[in-house]
């Protein structure tokens, strides 16, 4: 069993050579890693060429700046494990943790491995989410199970996919935009086979300091893309090709959860002093399929307290609700 690690990288001079010294250990055991240098004007490239330059399992590739899903594909094109791992240019991993996951790989029974990661800032590291050893029968079991649970994550990096799987799916990240990862996973567990959750939390997910933006720096319009990318898996399910279509309540609370947390955690708080930050807010809240997402979660408190909750208010009055979601987020 091999694993191939890719590693999209822009500017990355500051995180590199932390990322990459981290997996080392598994280089040591014959898996291989893929760094796809995107662009970069910094010496990311560099210094990846110092760590790496006795590894025979590294690959080093350079193109111009395309964003990180054409990095990650380009990374796919030169993998050649049985699984593949993303990781990004300012993570790392821990290596007890890791070697845990790549031991559970070893029978190759599995199309998915989903484990935890910690949240790294201000010198604390919190695990999430807190994960039990579970299997699945299917990645779409998986997938409805787990979003009840809030367990569900739209990110790659906390997953092993199988390598053959994507490549028979032709499964991809769109290029151009970011939240292009939520249509990844779901497009990998609608034809996923057994799925195994793992209790470990080998990924260190470092956080940046938001403080040191500006509110202008913050409010970019590519965010909306996130809209984008739920209108884009609501047409890929309402198809017919899948045994899970988007009325499932499970996947309703994924569009709620997803747009929450892409842009009204983040556009809410600066709408009070912001207007175009308060158009943001407007635009998400007032989208037909937030809309219809936000009453169909009003309707089911099994799915968390705090998210029925929140759900329940947006569903009565999204103008009065920002106050509260300000508060409790």
């Amino acid at each position: 069993m091999k694993i191939s690690f890719i590693i999209p990288a822009f500017n990355a001079e500051r995180y590199i050579a932390t990322c990459l010294n981290s997996l080392k250990p598994f280089l040591a055991l014959g898996h291989q890693l893929v760094l796809v240098d995107d662009g970069s004007t910094d010496s990311t490239t560099e210094i990846a060429k110092e760590v790496l330059k006795e590894e025979e399992n590294a690959i080093i590739l350079q193109q111009t700046n395309q964003g990180q899903s054409a990095a990650r594909n380009r990374g796919l094109q030169q993998a050649t494990g049985d699984y593949i791992w993303f990781i990004d240019a300012d993570d790392y991993i821990d290596e007890e943790a890791g070697r845990v996951v790549a031991e559970a790989a070893e029978s190759q029974e599995f199309d998915a491995i989903v484990f935890g990661l910690k949240l790294d800032e201000g010198g604390q590291s919190v695990p999430s989410p807190v994960l039990q050893r579970r299997t699945y029968p299917d990645g779409i079991d998986y997938f409805r199970r787990s979003n009840m649970q809030a367990t569900f994550r739209t990110y790659p990096v906390n997953k092993l996919f199988r390598r053959s799987l994507i490549l028979e799916h032709d499964i991809r990240f769109p290029e151009g935009r970011i939240y292009e990862d939520m249509q990844f996973n779901l497009a990998f567990f609608l034809h996923a086979g057994q799925v195994l959750e793992l209790p470990a939390n080998p990924y260190h997910y470092v956080l940046s300091n938001p403080a040191s933006s500006t509110n202008k720096n913050l409010i970019q319009k590519r965010d909306l893309a996130a809209l984008t990318s739920v209108e884009e898996a609501t047409e890929m399910l309402d198809s017919g090709k899948y045994k899970l279509s988007s009325s499932d309540l499970a996947f309703q609370v994924l569009v709620y959860t997803f747009l929450s947390s892409c842009l009204l955690k983040k556009y809410i708080p600066l709408s009070f002093s912001d207007k175009e930050a308060l158009e943001f807010v407007q635009h998400t809240t007032k989208h037909p399929l937030f809309k219809g997402a936000v009453r169909r979660c009003a309707q089911h408190p099994s799915i968390g307290l705090k998210r029925w909750a929140m759900a329940f208010c947006l569903w009565l009055s999204p103008r009065l609700s920002r106050y509260l979601i300000n508060w409790m987020i």
